[in-house]
């Protein structure tokens, strides 16, 4: 009987050799480093090539899709990796989905029973090991058929579905015949009802929740109606009775009391479809839509009557008409953009800066300045004296490379992401001196300041992180203090993933402190366990007149007063344009919305 139809299984062996070795680490793959995660990747990735060639022959299809699935089945541990340990590689964020991570995350967390026997699970059971005892209680309440639903999405990868396949049949039976064995025994029978128990509670919190939003759905609808009709009543009786002045005003309420009855109902469509019962899902619809429809043709009747007067005062209408124009044009164009950019945008961070390239460069040379000045002949620091060695400035892009796409002027305001490299070692007479590296630097788009003159988005993690791992990796023995600067701000999962204690464990204990300045808002980031940024933060921190600056912020706050958004240009009268729009990013973190709208700058929008 022929096996491998011509190939050559050794040559398979010494292919498989990476893969084999990261399916058998399997979560212990996270305690390798990244760089070699990465080269493992690398490896794996090669050896799949060179085998999907032909390099070691053909093989029965059979015998084909075992050896396919290994390689597959080891990459896909290490793109779990590197999302496990969030890190960007993009190679492998590209090859699997967010449902493929998914599922390998959930496999891999009963890699336990990989190599452990039906009796050293009951044996961890007897001593109520409580990782194995979590393991079971999940695997009884359903990840056994969610597992096996997903094993059968045509969306996973076909190799990777018979390796994930063969490997939860072995963890399956290992697993049902421990708990067979062990419910034997009435205390885990018992805990076997508890659990029933917990999941029934579940069940039913779910369907009470369920019923509820259908009763609260039912009276919305019933409350949106009712109101429609007292307001067309009013609008009415008012109507009968107006005069050439309040005919406009009628005007415009009957077309909100529209507008309103249009969101709601926009509102109301949105939450029905959170329904998961089907058939009462659409009866509501239809009644919500029956509900319109009635609405809307009370609405033409008002509408008749309006024009109706309308014709009456139609000199008069038309004065008054062309003033509002006038007057609202500008304002509906801007709410139309806002509309247009919120709706384009989905994240609060895009789109929320404007930084134009001459202040870019002017912040960059006061940012660099100003560090360079606090750093003389020796500075304290957590109680230890050092001396400043070396302070060298440095430029981190050549603008040189955009002569001919700019004129000279537009040239020397463009930022070069300067840097400096500033050098302390403690001043002691015995023992080992410390030493710290301080790389300060200012981070811009000059690419895109350079082309569009402006930007308006914050800083992404994946721009801090090449910079932040680069640090990480540096050779040297000194501790070293990154300084990012920007006026471009900080996306929001930086703050997060700053102040977490992963970044503390990951990047502390490298020698590696981190310091995030806000040019715009003067704001300082960096972990609160970490003592040398936390030492260093009040020598990069950004001077400020915290009483004029408080009358300005102030007086913005009283112009958004009753209004939905407002324009940058509308509050310069409150004081330094600087100053202004450091107000309008705080105000905007208590759960506004600052977005810059093309036409009209840098706008605070209330949610």
């Amino acid at each position: 009987m022929v096996v491998f139809n011509e190939g050559n299984p050794d040559c398979v062996r010494k292919l498989l050799r990476p893969a084999e070795r990261v399916i058998r680490q399997g979560r212990d793959i996270l305690v390798e480093s990244f760089d070699t995660r990465k080269e493992l990747w690398e490896r794996v990735l090669e050896s799949y090539s060179r085998y999907l060639e032909g390099e070691c022959g053909d093989f029965l299809d059979d015998v084909d899709t075992a050896f396919r699935a290994k390689f597959e089945a080891a990459l896909a541990v290490l793109a779990w990796s590197f999302w496990r340990k969030g890190e960007e590689f993009s190679s492998a964020s590209e090859r699997f989905s967010e449902r493929e991570i998914g599922l390998i995350d959930e496999i891999l967390k009963y890699n336990v029973f990989e190599i452990t026997t039906r009796e050293d699970i009951l044996e961890k059971l007897y001593r109520r090991d409580e990782e194995v005892l979590q393991l079971l209680k999940t695997y009884y309440l359903g990840m056994d058929r969610w597992i096996e639903e997903q094993l059968e999405d045509p969306k996973i990868k076909l190799p990777l579905r018979y390796h994930l396949k063969r490997t939860w049949r072995r963890y399956r039976e290992k697993v049902d015949a421990a708990m067979n064995e062990a419910s034997k025994y009435g205390w885990f029978r018992t805990l076997m009802e508890e659990w029933e128990r917990e999941k029934a509670e579940e069940v039913e919190a779910v369907r009470e929740t369920y019923e509820a939003r259908v009763r609260e759905l039912k009276k919305r609808m019933a409350e949106m109606v009712e109101f429609f009709e007292g307001e067309r009543r009013k609008l009415e009786e008012e109507l009968s009775t107006s005069n050439l002045a309040e005919i406009e005003r009628l005007r415009r309420e009957k077309e909100e009391l529209i507008r309103k009855f249009e969101r709601e109902k926009e509102e109301l469509t949105k939450r029905l479809l959170e329904l998961k019962d089907e058939e009462l899902r659409k009866k509501l619809e239809e009644e919500l839509a029956k509900a319109r429809e009635e609405a809307l043709r009370e609405a033409k009747l008002l509408e008749e009557r309006i024009r109706r007067k309308e014709l009456e005062l139609r000199q008069k209408e038309m004065e008054l008409k062309k003033r509002e124009i006038e007057v609202s044009q500008r304002d509906e164009e801007l709410r139309r953009k806002i509309e247009e950019v919120l709706a384009i945008s989905g994240k609060v961070e895009k789109g929320s800066r404007l930084v134009v390239r001459e202040e870019a460069r002017i912040q960059e040379l006061n940012f660099i300045g100003r560090v360079k000045s606090k750093f003389r002949d020796e500075i304290s620091l957590l109680g230890k004296r050092y001396s400043v060695e070396d302070v060298e400035e440095k430029k981190g892009v050549n603008v040189s490379d955009f002569r001919g796409k700019l004129d000279e002027t537009a040239l020397w305001n463009l930022p070069e992401n300067r840097y400096l490299e500033i050098r302390l070692k403690e001043r002691k007479l015995l023992g080992r001196k410390e030493r710290i590296l301080i790389k300060a630097m200012y981070l811009t788009r000059v690419e895109k300041l350079a082309e569009l003159g402006m930007d308006t988005d914050p800083l992404t993690l994946a721009e801090l992180n090449v910079h932040l791992v680069g640090a990480r990796e540096s050779p040297g023995e000194e501790r070293i203090v990154l300084v990012v600067a920007s006026p471009l701000g900080f996306e929001e999962r930086i703050r997060r993933y700053v102040s977490s204690e992963d970044f503390h464990r990951n990047f502390y204990s490298e020698n590696v402190s981190l310091v995030l300045v806000d040019t715009e808002t003067g704001e300082i980031i960096h972990n609160p366990n970490d003592a040398y940024a936390r030492a260093l933060a009040p020598l990069v921190s950004l001077e400020l007149d915290e009483e004029v600056y408080a009358k300005v912020r102030d007086c913005v706050r009283r112009k958004l007063e009753g209004r939905d958004y407002l324009p940058l240009s509308e509050c310069l009268e409150c004081g330094d344009e600087e100053h202004v729009r450091r107000a309008f990013y705080e105000i905007g973190r208590e759960g506004h919305v600052v977005k810059y709208i093309d036409g009209f700058g840098l706008v605070l929008i209330r949610k």
